[in-house]
């Protein structure tokens, strides 16, 4: 079937705004699920399909709770409190204001200080009664009561009497006892008067925030007691700590540390000893992303340890901060409740490891899969137009018509758009640079502009080429000798023929491929070559068993091969070795066979087809030049202008084959039928040879 006509580009189109997942309504479908039934989930997809950039747009339209985290003080350890939003920063602004309540001005009022000065009064008169006591006895006996620095002494001529030295131990015990009782009474007054002013304030909180209860109750003892002491409270270790407040609650963490994403304690040295307080917490990425949506990178857990710990709090469905080192003093931290939903985005070989875990499976059960390519249709023409938009490109209907071509064409197929628009995107703004807004012109001076910076070896290789050193005809014709299509993977994967020999004789060994013998051939290459000798032997089974050997090789090829679409090329030259028959060197073939001689598609047929375009034209078209390809690779020819015009011209062919006697027919220029013909003569000539009976 010779094709004809080949126009395939898209009409000018005007850009639409584009909903985040336009084309992607399987992925969108299970995102809902999960959203719906609060579960983790991981989007899989090649990479440029910006699967991270537009889940975080859809998310941008989406209300989420706000609950607020707050760390309360609690002793030796602390924990964690979800209040509804606004609440948690004002128990902290609560508790705060409390505290700047507890000044030394607290103790200067009047009451205070004229009842401190009763009790004192009292205790110091008695006290004072005490020593005038002890004076007048001392003074009978000859001796002098003196104060000194480490407290008193008797002082006078001869030894103590030991009665008097009884008394002055008495005296100065009941002395300390007294002022001990003056102290205690005048601590009892600054608590009294610290807890008469303090404690209606913490009730308030207390009924504002029963939940904080034990931590204000905590709170108030302490302060009392630092009235009680006339010492400074150590604020540091009384303070709350509003850890997560207001936000989006949309986060994306993308250097998800264990630290950035569980939060940690650090510390800080005072005089040679490390502690810690939780005004130096820090919050991670799980607690900032409280009541919404935490996004991370697959990849990067992996790489940088977090994996099992981030399994470990979706399965206990606690977020607990990292601890310093165990020689810090400060607060043990206990764990606060996880609740935000998780979404992690990787390729899919990276979530192909993951999957192989079961306890991934369990906690993330919502597999959002973005397809690599969508369907090519006038409104996602337009979406990608909006898309293109969005991200600030300026673009006309003519130059979105151009990038939408090339998407076809990265998709390889005529009815699908490639679903990487980051690529495309990438290639929008490098054709802006020659045309604001850009047109098809400018992108198509950005696609040769790419072609140029990648092309040096296909340069080098067309110079060899026209010098003789590749060995390669386009014209005439050769007995054993084909051209098949390969495509030269890398950033521009390019298209190139290469010469197919075979030669046969006599033996038992069949299709024998050099290439695979000295193993440059891949299993799939293996393959299609035992596919081969399976077609021959189901073909030409009245003959017997096949009593030839052929030696098959790719000429000047010195890298590996695989994959199986040379094989209707390889077919062909072997024929062409066993008949003796000619094959025309102004067609190269490409496709892969089966046993029963059906022409089977391959890939990058559009890439395949223009590098022998290109061939030709740069050693000399004829005219006669084209490819056989199957004829179900017929969607997949998103070919350049330049190829489809010379096809429509008649100066270049492509011939679309569903069995291989059609290709047959197309290379010998003869009728199939007359090609077996001949092949089972020479094949009964070798057996002859082989049993003895013919004498060669």
């Amino acid at each position: 079937m010779r094709v004809l006509h080949l126009t395939w580009f898209t009409p000018p189109t005007k850009p639409r705004p584009a909903p985040p997942f336009f084309g992607q309504e399987r992925a969108l479908k299970a995102l809902e699920s999960a959203f719906h039934q609060g579960g983790h989930g991981y989007l899989v997809g090649p990479s440029g399909l910006g699967k991270r950039k537009r889940f975080l747009a859809y998310l941008e339209g989406k209300a989420f709770p706000k609950e607020e985290l707050v760390y309360l003080p609690l002793g030796e350890e602390a924990f964690p409190l979800l209040l509804p939003e606004g609440e948690g920063r004002a128990l902290v602004e609560g508790v705060e204001a409390l505290l700047a309540e507890f000044t030394p001005s607290l103790f200067r009022e009047k009451g205070f200080l004229y009842a401190k000065s009763l009790v004192e009064a009292r205790y110091e008169k008695e006290a004072e009664a005490l020593l005038q006591a002890l004076a007048e006895e001392a003074k009978e006996k000859g001796f002098t009561l003196e104060a000194e620095e480490g407290g008193f002494t008797l002082s006078g001529q001869g030894p103590l009497p030991p009665e008097l030295s009884a008394r002055l131990e008495e005296t100065i015990l009941a002395y300390v006892d007294l002022r001990q009782k003056a102290q205690a009474q005048v601590a009892a007054l600054r608590r009294g008067f610290a807890e008469r002013f303090l404690l209606p304030k913490a009730e308030s909180l207390k009924a504002q925030f029963p939940e904080a209860g034990p931590y204000l109750d905590y709170l108030l003892e302490n302060l009392l007691r630092a009235a009680a002491l006339e010492e400074e409270p150590a604020l540091e270790a009384l303070f709350s700590k509003l850890l997560v407040a207001g936000g989006t609650r949309v986060v994306y963490e993308p250097n998800p540390t264990p630290e950035r994403l569980f939060g940690h304690l650090e510390y800080e040295a005072k005089e040679g000893v490390l502690s810690t307080h939780l005004g130096l917490l820090r919050p991670g990425a799980l607690a900032l992303a409280t009541g919404g949506v935490l996004v991370l990178e697959a990849h990067r857990v992996l790489e940088l340890g977090s994996y099992p710990l981030l399994k470990r709090a979706l399965a206990t469905g606690e977020v607990e901060p990292l601890a310093p080192r165990p020689e810090v003093r400060g607060p043990r931290l206990k764990p606060a409740p996880l609740k935000a939903q998780v979404f992690l985005v990787g390729p899919p070989e990276v979530m192909a490891f993951l999957e192989e875990d079961e306890e991934f499976l369990e906690l993330f059960p919502f597999r959002v899969e973005f397809a690599p390519e969508i369907p090519y249709t006038e409104e996602n023409v337009a979406y990608l137009g909006g898309f293109l938009e969005a991200e600030g490109v300026a673009l006309t209907p003519e130059g979105l018509a151009a990038l939408a071509d090339e998407a076809r064409r990265m998709a390889g197929h005529q009815g699908r758009l490639d679903a990487r628009l980051f690529r495309l995107l990438d290639l929008a703004k490098e054709a802006e640079a020659y045309r604001k807004p850009l047109d098809r012109e400018a992108v198509q001076r950005a696609l040769r502009a790419r072609e140029e910076r990648f092309g040096l070896e296909e340069e080098l290789y067309l110079q060899d080429l026209k010098e003789g050193v590749v060995a390669l005809e386009v014209q005439g014709e050769r007995v054993g000798e084909v051209n098949g299509l390969v495509v030269v993977e890398g950033p521009w994967p390019t298209g190139r023929p290469v010469r197919i020999t075979a030669q046969a004789g006599p033996g038992r060994e069949g299709i024998l491929s050099i290439d695979r013998e000295v193993g440059l051939g891949g299993q799939v290459f293996h393959k299609a070559v035992l596919t081969l000798a399976g077609y021959l032997r189901g073909t030409y089974a009245q003959v017997g068993a096949l009593s030839a050997t052929v030696s098959l090789v790719f000429e000047q090829s010195y890298g590996g091969i695989e994959g199986d679409s040379a094989g209707l090329a390889e077919l062909l030259a072997v024929l062409s070795a066993l008949s003796g028959l000619p094959l025309r060197q102004d067609l190269a073939v490409t496709g892969a066979i089966d046993q029963t001689g059906r022409v089977l598609a391959v890939g990058r047929v559009a890439e395949k087809v223009e590098g022998f375009f290109r061939i030709c034209q740069a050693l000399g078209p004829t005219g006669t030049q084209g490819v056989v390809l199957p004829k179900a690779n017929l969607p997949h020819l998103t070919l350049r202008e330049e190829v489809v015009g010379a096809v429509e011209k008649g100066t270049f062919h492509l011939y679309a084959v569903e069995a291989v006697d059609e290709a047959i027919e197309l290379l010998f220029g003869r009728k199939a039928y007359w090609v077996h013909e001949k092949v089972r003569e020479t094949l009964a000539h070798f057996q002859s040879l082989e049993n003895g009976e013919e004498k060669g």
